[in-house]
């Protein structure tokens, strides 16, 4: 039996450590940027600026939103003053076919 291949597993121990500890680190990062955008400024009682952004954000969206509300009630009222007029228009065209027709 041949010698072990010591030097290659300790290498191959050594890129899984670094990719470990970069992976913690990563996550640590991750977690300390979570927590500043979830939580109150030291104190102060101020939102902090992630979630100023998100506020911000949300006002603009109820702006687009409203808007487009108002387009969908005129669209609504000019389709139904359409319908409104395309049954007035039958009932004339009813009324002179019968007339029409009479003579």
């Amino acid at each position: 039996m041949g010698p072990l291949p010591i030097v290659p597993w300790n290498d191959a121990l050594d890129r899984m450590e670094a990719s470990l500890l970069s992976a913690t680190r990563a996550l640590d990062r991750r977690e300390e940027r979570w927590e500043r955008a979830v939580a109150p400024s030291a104190g102060e009682g101020e939102l902090p600026p992630a979630l100023n952004r998100i506020d911000g954000r949300l006002e603009d969206w109820h702006a687009r939103l409203r808007a487009a509300d108002e387009l969908t009630a005129s669209v609504e009222r000019e389709l139904a003053e359409r319908a409104s007029a395309v049954a007035r228009w039958r009932v004339l065209f009813a009324e002179w076919e019968r007339l029409l027709k009479r003579d």
